[in-house]
């Protein structure tokens, strides 16, 4: 892989411990929403089982927070540089 990184306001030392610090913010805001998505998937089931057809609500909260997710874990790999919400809007569910 030859792809150059790009060092930016991460270059400086600063700006590598306040990326720390997001990474260990959204560390806990991820384990938070993984409890959150195991709740949601158990309240599904159960709502599956007893009236036989998916909640509306859970299906597109639990798509939007698949893709907050996704961001999460971009961002705390480096993948992007974009904070994910808070500081962005919550993504939409399509």
């Amino acid at each position: 892989m030859d792809e150059q990184v790009e060092h930016g306001e991460y270059a400086k030392p600063d700006g590598i411990w306040l990326r720390g610090f997001y990474m260990i913010l959204f560390a806990i805001f991820f384990a938070l929403a993984e409890t959150l998505l195991g709740v949601l998937a158990l309240v599904q089931f159960f709502w599956m089982l007893f009236k036989k057809e998916k909640n509306r609500a859970i299906v597109d909260f639990g798509r939007s927070l698949g893709l907050w997710m996704r961001d999460v874990a971009a961002f705390q790999t480096g993948v992007s540089d974009e904070k994910p919400f808070p500081w962005t809007g919550w993504p939409k569910a399509e």
